[in-house]
């Protein structure tokens, strides 16, 4: 049962997080090995140079790990889960570039405890990627099966 006094309470709209990042050759290697997704675009240097590429590209995904980062380690408690989210790519990303990730929570739903939060990745001054996450916040049932 949803306690008022309970951690859902850390959680404010307007709440920012951020965090530096980057991804390693062997990460994309790692990446290429669980996904199989061995496309040239991610994996030849001749391919990518010839298409305008400085390298291959990191792949969208790997990127989005950080939302898995920051539902699951960066929100005030370890109480809520992912819901959906979506994401554009505007600018390639490549292996072992400085990023950063932005995320400020937008919007928080007492009713069905729902928050969403508006993400930036970004190198430099550059937008890579942006998007919106939403997650259910569960409170002492997240080992429950059902969040109803």
């Amino acid at each position: 049962m949803f306690k008022p006094d309970s951690s859902w309470a850390l959680y404010a709209e307007g709440m920012q997080f951020g965090w530096n990042f980057s991804f390693s050759e062997s990460d994309m290697k790692t990446f290429v090995d669980l996904s199989t997704d061995d496309s040239p675009i991610h994996t030849d240097h001749k391919f990518c140079q010839y298409r305008g590429f400085k390298s291959p590209l990191l792949h969208g995904a790997l990127l989005t790990t950080q939302l898995s980062r920051l539902i699951g380690k960066e929100l005030p408690d370890n109480k809520a889960m992912t819901v959906g989210f979506s994401i554009e790519f505007i600018n390639p990303a490549y292996v072992d570039e400085d990023l950063e990730f932005h995320a400020k929570l937008s919007y928080k739903s007492e009713a069905t405890r729902i928050i969403e939060l508006k993400f930036r990745i970004i190198r430099q001054e550059a937008i890579i990627g942006k998007g919106k996450i939403s997650a259910k916040w569960c409170g002492d049932n997240c080992d429950d099966r059902t969040l109803d």
